[in-house]
């Protein structure tokens, strides 16, 4: 082809893209759209960016990037999983909702309510030490003296000092754009080779969850008090789940939210395995926070037990603002396990499988948890299935972190002390010995746990069963023989 005048060419090819764009647009399939149903939605913020970026004009670039891939990858979101992440649930898959700013926010179709509370203690778990993993990666991909002030402190430091992650998570059930009895819709864009897989989340629910992340705490996970309902709910059919979720999730403050429950105060719950050391939790000035206002109107050492703010009372709350009614309808199209499941879970509870730990720290004495109700014990991991992948030495120390909040060690292959029945259940017991690598007077800091030397227990007047004085005895003669 041969054009005179170069504006011809520039015309004819204008001609042949924008039919080629047309026949791709035409010929490119409709992607598909998450199908309407119950969704949990998390906003990851980083706290204390603005003055960082304009303390740090050179470094914060480098930082930002770091905190969108860590957070992507850590957490196994969908096309963004790091090579070590493992959290593959082909049910319950996290996948990217968009980047606003530096706010990084994600969505996971959930249809159990099982999977309420496990979403929100693995989110947990990675959002614990998830700030000094995207401090020390922007440390290594940028320079020391990118820092805009000659006198600041390593990289690392400047980060962990000046930033932070602010964690929410809520709930809202979304329909097809197209139905128009919808409080929260699935907006999905005309497709364009540009906004392939690009969805959108729009209605009342959704702007609430938003309202509710304006007041969420630098390393702290907040929820809606919808979602913290729905977890309360769902373990009240087992009397351990619902100690652990009362003793785990605590309303912090009532706000009033512009927009939301028509101007009636919110309660807003966070979810934390440690209340009853809230002082090793806050930072020294976090109290003052409006978020706060619970625990500083308790009393930082009482708040834990404080039946004001416990997590039940959410119940009657939103019975009082006309919303109970929506939350069991929403409760009720969230099913239960399935058949198949239920099975299991039923195979297991007749013959189950249990673990103890006896824990002991240098001086040879036992940690000892102490229940009102069951007296004094090693405590125990529960309805333990074969089918975990997990090693022994990880499922105990995983267990008994998430469990109890304590730190121990084990054994790769433990040597097991003694077998036991517990009361009340056809299931099995195993008992193994275990280290406590922390400083005693932590535990010295708790009520429900503490070290006992052998001779106390034996002559206690506490309640403690005769076959773990024995095994208490046993494993003492192994540890003197050398054998842990």
């Amino acid at each position: 082809m041969v054009v005179a005048d170069p504006s011809e060419l520039l015309q004819t090819l204008g001609e042949r893209l924008s039919v080629s764009l047309k026949s791709t647009l035409k010929n490119t399939p409709d992607p598909t759209a998450p199908e309407s149903g119950v969704f949990l939605f998390f906003s990851f913020d980083l706290a204390g960016s603005t003055s960082f970026k304009a303390e740090h004009p050179s470094l914060w670039a480098n930082v930002f990037t770091c905190f969108y891939s860590q957070v992507l990858g850590e957490l196994g979101v969908e096309d963004y999983k790091t090579p070590n992440n493992d959290d593959d649930d082909p049910v319950c898959v996290r996948r990217l909702w968009k980047l606003i700013g530096d706010e990084v926010l994600i969505y996971v179709q959930v249809t159990d309510r099982e999977q309420l509370y496990t979403q929100i203690v693995n989110v947990n778990r990675t959002l614990d030490g998830l700030m000094e993993k995207i401090a020390q990666k922007a440390d290594n991909v940028s320079s020391h003296d990118l820092c805009s002030q000659r006198h600041c402190q390593a990289v690392q430091d400047v980060i962990l000092s000046t930033l932070g992650i602010k964690a929410t998570a809520w709930l809202a059930e979304c329909y097809d754009q197209a139905d128009p009895a919808a409080s929260n819709i699935i907006y999905h864009p005309t497709t364009t080779p540009f906004n392939e897989r690009r969805i959108d989340f729009l209605g009342r629910e959704i702007d609430e969850g938003f309202r509710i992340a304006k007041y969420a705490i630098k390393d702290k996970l907040i929820l809606s008090p919808l979602l913290a309902w729905m977890i309360w709910k769902t373990a009240q059919s087992n009397k351990d789940d619902a100690k652990i979720v009362a003793s785990n999730f605590k309303i912090i403050s009532f706000i009033a939210m512009k927009g939301v429950w028509r101007g009636r105060k919110v309660p807003l719950v966070m979810f934390h395995q440690a209340f009853d050391r809230l002082e090793d939790i806050l930072e020294y000035d976090e109290l003052e926070a409006e978020s706060f206002a619970n625990v500083k109107e308790a009393g930082i050492r009482d708040f834990a037990t404080d039946s004001r703010f416990s997590i039940q009372r959410i119940d009657a709350i939103l019975g009082n603002v006309h919303k109970l009614e929506d939350a069991q309808k929403l409760y009720a199209k969230l099913k239960d396990r399935t058949d198949i499941e239920l099975f299991s879970s039923h195979i297991e509870r007749k013959r189950g499988f249990h673990i103890a730990c006896l824990i002991f720290d240098e001086q040879d004495r036992i940690l000892l948890h102490t229940d009102p109700d069951k007296g004094q014990s090693p405590g125990c991991l529960k309805r333990v299935s074969d089918a975990d992948p997990k090693s022994w030495k990880a499922l105990c120390e995983e267990g008994y972190k998430e469990k109890y909040d304590i730190d121990i060690n084990t054994a790769v292959c433990p040597i097991p002390i003694a077998t036991y029945q517990p009361q009340d259940s056809n299931a099995l017991g195993l008992v193994i010995m275990a280290d406590y690598p922390g400083d005693p007077a932590v535990i010295d800091l708790r009520k429900d746990w503490g070290f006992y030397t052998a001779a106390a227990i034996d002559s206690g007047t506490g309640t403690i069963a005769a076959d773990l004085k024995v095994a208490i005895h046993r494993a003492l003669a192994m540890r003197q023989a050398g054998l842990t």
